[in-house]
């Protein structure tokens, strides 16, 4: 050792470099352990709790316990005891104790429709005293896909059997409808026939009495053409005559009018006279039928009004 340290440099201490290397990869070593340790919670004080399950399905340990969405312990061991129940020990952090209470409840439950199983805790009631190292608590497993495909098929199993019952039932009330549709199509196939034969009976009767009708007026129509305009013209004509004739009738009146009172007038005095020779015939008719000759042969003049001739 002496003769090797003497002829080259690089040898001097090598030992104490070969035990600095070690005790530094020795440390390190402690320091990535010591840090995985404290990242899994192996060196955080923990309080163990307990449940009973049903049965050991979906539970493995190292599941994680979540509370609010935040692991705060894991699921410890999973064992079956003696009487054949599952006896599961959950530990949880000690400093996340004081947020759960005695009748707080783990669920199992799926992250997700297909996730991996996780331990849901609830705080429970503020009612209720703290959890304690051992203490026991409920335990329920939550409805995941399975199971909701199990609770579907059990409720959906009856109803599919009462329909089945019920479409299968000879007297039933869907076989019955059923039957009571098929007479009513019948029925309404044995409608639809006396209904064409109406409407052709309609038909022809349309064609028989419409068709003279029609061909009646298409005539009418023609000759009222051919003959309307000579009618109009002679209608025309005829107002014409009848203006013409009332414009005659206006002059000839408008004509009289200033001649009305005049005539009025002498007709009043013709009058008059006539009533004054009406009175003397009267007094001579009088004074003659006292008289001795003609005393009784003359008749009593008529009293009343004088009966003029039409033409006066």
């Amino acid at each position: 050792m002496t003769l090797l340290e003497e002829k080259d440099e690089r040898f001097k201490n090598l030992f104490g470099k070969a035990a600095l290397f070690i005790l530094l990869a020795v440390v390190g070593i402690g320091a990535v352990v010591l840090w995985t340790g404290i990242k899994k919670g192996m060196f955080t004080a923990t309080t163990p709790i307990y449940f009973v399950a049903d049965s050991g399905q979906d539970l493995s340990e190292g599941m994680p316990v979540k509370f609010s969405g935040f692991k705060i312990g894991k699921l410890n061991t999973v064992a079956l005891d003696e009487q054949g129940h599952v006896q599961v020990e959950v530990i949880i952090d000690t400093k996340h104790l004081g947020l759960l209470r005695q009748d707080a409840v783990i669920s199992l439950r799926k992250e997700g429709v297909i996730g991996d199983g996780v331990l849901d805790i609830s705080q429970g009631s503020e009612a209720k005293p703290g959890l304690v190292s051992g203490d026991k608590v409920r335990f329920e497993r939550a409805n995941g896909l399975e199971q909701a495909v199990i609770e579907v098929k059990n409720r959906i199993m009856p109803i599919l059997d009462d329909v089945h019952q019920v479409l299968s039932d000879p007297s039933g009330d869907v076989r019955q409808t059923l039957k009571n549709l098929r007479q009513l199509s019948a029925g309404m196939n044995d409608t639809q026939q006396r209904l064409d034969r109406v409407l052709e009976s309609v038909d022809g009767n349309l064609n028989n009495e419409l068709g003279p009708l029609l061909h009646s007026l298409r005539q009418t129509s023609t000759k009222m053409e051919h003959d309307l305009p000579e009618l109009l013209k002679k209608a025309d004509s005829g107002m014409e005559n009848l203006r013409v004739t009332t414009e005659v009738l206006r002059a000839a009146v408008q004509q009289s009018v200033p001649q009305i009172p005049g005539m009025l007038g002498e007709a009043r005095e013709t009058l008059g006279k006539t009533r004054e020779m009406v009175g003397t015939t009267q007094e001579v008719v009088d004074s003659l039928s006292n008289t001795w000759p003609l005393k009784g042969s003359v008749a009593e003049p008529e009293k009343g009004p004088v009966r003029m001739d039409s033409h006066d």
